[in-house]
């Protein structure tokens, strides 16, 4: 008998896991996959390695500006560049399958649950395993559209793109959320002709309206072309055609346009079909053992949201905490880097009882040092409080945690006026933006 099973071992899994082993239980987890999920192994890292890559290759060709003269061309050698992501990737799992495999009983290999007497147990290859508390933290898996059905050679997933060899020479990306607006840059500093088709009005339909703004700009900087309020009606080799009648050729496809939550296999004793779990907000589901986090639970589909759910699920086990739902800050690793949280513009409700502080990032020195003045932040205040902040800077994404700790702690602007903010930095943002409020 464990004390918890373990379904899944991505970010909120292995949460569960670390938080369970500090508090001494026993611990079965279950893992068909590297360890790492998505975000380790085709997400969050890799594609990190390959944007880092990308922007130095287009740094050097703009060197010259900053007074480095380069005798020759740089050249891309994009088999080393995958190999650089591979040992990132690698060294992680490493570590990952070395410290779980000392601790815990770890199961590599599918998992299922078995319900009998409403009481969950978990089957792995025949046999049986029980445990106090079950948490399913499978995660999740790319979208596939009706009319873009994945082929993994001419229409691909995230996934898929971790098996290129060569860099393309013109790619399609379906979608404008992070994944498909990361990969058009990955691709256009890399040389490839990129074009983004979303469906929506906007580009990045989710966040503010001055951060899609900004994005549309962004991309006409890369030559990155875009279609809004568009979409893909015939696609093959030869011809792309969308539904405005715009044709044009692309060598590859990425179909970006979200993910989906991934469950086990779950069986009720006595019923011929698999059993659909009800999850509610509080990570539970309808048997008292037996949680759900992470991707697999249909919330914000963030590797950070998925490890702060694990903490959420954990004290509810072992100290019957309720969930504390706190806004969760997001980013788009472009260059430069965009991260938000908390409220959008365009989702208040009345206007007249919001300042919104906007400041351009080319108002602060740091900017300048270092060639990256195109970019802002905005403040959305009321009552003395920030409720929403949206960057277009560097360091974005390190920002944005102090204005989710400002948001999520009712940090009045007076207090934050007393913090010394370092010259020349990009922090000094945010104290422009709180200056006249």
């Amino acid at each position: 008998m464990f004390d918890i099973a373990v379904i899944g071992l991505g970010p909120a899994g292995l949460e569960i896991v670390d938080i369970a082993l500090k508090n001494n239980l026993k611990v079965v987890a279950f893992e068909r996959n590297e360890l790492g999920g998505t975000c380790l192994n085709v997400g969050c890292v890799p594609t990190k390695s390959l944007l880092h890559c990308a922007k130095v290759y287009k740094e050097i060709l703009n060197c010259s500006k900053l007074g480095i003269e380069l005798n020759k061309e740089p050249n891309i050698n994009f088999s080393l560049m995958l190999d650089r992501k591979d040992e990132i990737v690698s060294k992680f799992t490493k570590i990952l399958n070395s410290s779980l495999s000392k601790n815990i009983t770890l199961i590599k290999s599918d998992a299922e649950i078995y319900i009998d007497d409403n009481e969950p147990v978990v089957v792995c290859e025949d046999n049986i395993y029980k445990a106090k508390y079950i948490v399913i933290a499978s995660g999740s898996k790319p979208v596939e559209l009706n009319d873009l059905k994945f082929d993994s050679k001419f229409i691909l997933s995230s996934d898929d793109l971790y098996n290129l060899r060569n860099i393309p020479k013109s790619i399609t990306i379906v979608g404008s959320g992070a994944i498909g607006l990361e990969w058009a840059q990955i691709f256009s500093f890399l040389g490839s002709n990129v074009s983004v088709v979303e469906k929506a009005p906007c580009l990045a339909p989710l966040l503010d309206i001055d951060i899609q703004k900004r994005i549309e700009r962004i991309l006409k900087t890369n030559n990155i072309n875009f279609y809004k309020n568009d979409y893909i009606i015939k696609a093959n080799k030869d011809e792309i055609i969308l539904n405005s009648g715009l044709r044009f050729a692309s060598e590859l496809i990425l179909s970006a346009v979200g993910r989906k939550p991934v469950l086990p296999k779950i069986v009720v004793s006595g019923c011929r079909e698999e059993y659909k779990l009800n999850i509610f907000d509080n990570y539970k589901t309808e048997f008292e053992n037996l949680f759900v986090t992470g991707d697999a639970s249909n919330g914000i589909m963030l590797a950070h949201n998925a490890s702060f759910q694990a903490h959420e699920v954990m004290n509810l086990i072992l100290k019957n905490k309720i969930p504390e739902h706190k806004n969760i800050p997001s980013v788009i690793y472009i260059t430069p880097q965009i991260a938000t949280v908390g409220l959008n513009e365009q989702n208040i409700a009345n206007k007249a009882d919001y300042k919104i502080s906007k400041v351009l990032l080319s108002s602060i020195a740091r900017s300048w040092c270092d060639e990256s003045s195109d970019g802002f932040i905005k403040l959305i205040i009321k009552d003395n409080l920030i409720k929403g902040a949206h960057l277009v800077c560097p360091e974005a994404s390190s920002l944005v945690v102090l204005l989710s700790y400002f948001i999520d702690n009712n940090v009045e602007i007076d207090k934050i006026r007393q913090i010394i903010f370092p010259h020349p930095s990009y922090s000094e943002l945010i104290l422009e933006a709180i200056k006249n409020v």
